[in-house]
């Protein structure tokens, strides 16, 4: 319904998604790279052309001393 998003004019009531992940085993000082994917019936999230097209990326590192 609210894709693709073309802002809060044209989508007055649209809400942010929230998404919780918990990494059970995640190794201490030690650098994860983490991705979430969209996976939809219509939708690409693999066009070479844009990365990040249905996609985010980030890194996890968790300190401890």
């Amino acid at each position: 319904m609210y894709f693709p998003y073309y802002g809060k004019r044209v989508h007055v009531n649209y809400t942010q998604p929230v998404v919780a992940v918990q990494f059970a085993n995640a190794t201490a000082n030690m650098e994860h790279h983490v991705e979430c994917r969209l996976n939809a019936a219509g939708l690409r999230a693999d066009d070479e052309r844009d990365k990040f097209a249905g996609r985010v990326a980030f890194r996890l590192r968790i300190n401890r001393d």
